[in-house]
């Protein structure tokens, strides 16, 4: 069907009437006829032009047709038509497929699928196209890397559901490694097929290591299969520099000296790297004569935790009546109204941690909330709080029954920053008589690194749910149409030209036969 961008210009056409009426009123004038005498000529009646006459009804009809054709050109024509559309056909493979472990489980299929002109991508930002054909199968690509994919298949497959056209079919393979398949399973597409290949394996790696109390080196292994995530620990003596540490029931370690931090190399399975700190882990409380009893309840549940932990420490409890460190700690614990920022402009190339509670400058509010912490199922009560400004650059960690911060944490280049809006005092909330209190210190002295579950985790997705939800909705998958759109208007203006050059042929015929 036709259709205009700017159809009032159609009015335009209008403009037809002007050479129609010049055309009706502009009559020739009359000619004179020499005659010697008009004694002889007989009296005759005289008629009037009683009705208007066409002349030159030819030309009159181009320059017309001209004037339409230049309203129709200005009003943008377009020709509108649905087609059959050709569903698009594409193949998507998780990068870690292309690792030997899996490539010869789907290369003759995605192989033939490039045979048959499906287009084959990579499932990964972008979903760059690999180029398959008879001379360049899949096995071209495979790659030998050691370092793992973390590619997200469901984030993936969530783009897909957006950007493919409603008639497009896809064959999405991944692994069935859940590390691979992180989120919520998304809803899929009837006309997407999700194929998770399998290749049973088992992981081992690193994860940390520390010195002792008593001087020994502590490693822990962590090893994967497709069920469950198990810990193993193994204690050696304090190794010395290039020593390859055997370790009994996983591979070797081995053991580099370093200026500042030394370094593990696990020397099978994984193959990765961890650091090992050289000294004891430092923790300072820095503390005002009036949170005497908050110190108290602070340094048994640090002494706890780390007497948990197993990890070489040394604890110091300094006042404010006290000079400041002249070393920088790895944790300080700011208990005092003194202020922060002197003590951290000592020290801006180290990497250190500090937690500093509501001082006494700050307006107190009384309250009768809880602690929300993750983690903890039960409500801690929360009696006295000082007022937190929640800011886009802080984490907030916990937070109280209105939802309002009351931990947070800030990071720079190499500091970490916690701030707690209330204290560590049975006057303030319950936290000091709650068993999870060192449990909570030990997981902020020594956060647990998850980048495994990205890199080394081999557990694979539950059988039962090893398949995303389908859905139709609006989708239309009988005779799937597209639109067309022709533009007219060079066809139009190519019509009015060849009328162009008629017209002035016309006219300039005209012209000579009245000469």
């Amino acid at each position: 069907m036709f259709q205009f961008l700017h159809p009032g210009w159609l009015w335009a056409a209008a403009s037809v009437a002007v050479p129609i009426a010049i055309h009706l009123w502009n009559k020739k004038p009359p000619r004179t006829v020499q005659v010697g005498s008009i004694r002889w000529l007989q009296p005759s009646e005289s008629k009037k032009l009683s009705s208007l006459r066409l002349s030159e009804p030819w030309l009159l009809l181009l320059r017309c047709l001209l004037l339409v054709l230049l309203a129709l050109v200005l009003a943008g024509p377009q020709w509108k038509h649905q087609v059959p559309a050709v569903p698009e056909k594409h193949a998507y493979l998780h990068p870690e497929l292309l690792q030997p472990r899996y490539l010869p489980q789907i290369a003759a299929t995605v192989d033939s699928l490039a045979q048959k002109g499906w287009q084959i991508h990579r499932l990964a930002p972008r979903f760059p196209k690999l180029p398959l054909n008879e001379e360049t199968p899949l096995h071209t690509f495979q790659t030998d890397s050691l370092t793992p994919d973390s590619t997200n298949a469901w984030a993936m497959l969530r783009v897909l559901n957006r950007s493919l056209p409603p008639s497009a079919h896809a064959w999405i393979f991944t692994t069935d490694l859940l590390r691979h398949h992180r989120g919520a399973f998304p809803a899929m597409r009837s006309s997407f097929t999700w194929i998770p290949v399998s290749s049973p394996q088992t992981n081992l790696w690193l994860q940390e290591a520390f010195y002792t109390t008593s001087g020994q080196l502590r490693l822990r292994f962590r090893q994967s299969d497709d069920q469950q995530v198990t810990l193993l620990e193994r204690s050696v003596p304090k190794p010395v520099s290039g020593q390859t540490i055997s370790v009994p029931g996983v591979p070797a370690v081995k053991f580099t000296t370093h200026a500042t931090t030394d370094s593990l190399t696990l020397l099978g399975a994984a193959r990765n790297t961890v650091p090992l700190a050289k000294l004891p882990l430092q923790v300072v409380v820095r503390h005002s004569k009036t949170r005497q009893a908050d110190v108290r309840y602070l340094r048994a549940a640090l002494q706890a935790a780390l007497e948990y932990r197993g990890a070489a420490y040394n604890l110091a409890l300094t006042s404010d009546a006290q000079p400041l460190p002249t070393v920088a700690p790895d944790w300080l614990f700011w208990l005092s109204d003194e202020p922060i920022a002197p003590f951290l402009a000592r020290f801006p190339k180290n990497s250190l941690k500090t937690l500093q509670d509501a001082p006494g400058t700050t307006r107190l509010q009384k309250t009768d909330s809880w602690l929300q912490i993750p983690g903890v199922s039960q409500n801690i009560p929360l009696l006295q709080r000082t007022t937190a400004i929640e800011k886009p650059t802080n984490e907030v960690l916990w937070r109280d029954g209105y939802g309002n911060p009351m931990l947070t944490q800030t990071q720079n280049a190499l500091q970490t920053h916690y701030r707690f809006y209330s204290r560590f005092h049975p006057a303030w909330n319950d936290l000091p008589n709650n068993g999870h209190f060192p449990e909570l210190l030990l997981r902020l002295l020594f956060p647990e690194d998850v980048s495994w579950l990205t890199r080394f985790d081999t557990r694979t997705l539950q059988k039962d749910l090893e398949r995303p939800r389908a859905f139709t909705a609006s989708i239309s998958e009988n005779s799937p149409k597209t639109e067309e759109v022709l533009d007219v208007k060079p066809w139009l203006v190519g019509l009015m030209a060849l009328l162009l050059v008629l017209e002035r042929w016309a006219a300039g015929r005209r012209v000579r036969s009245s000469a």
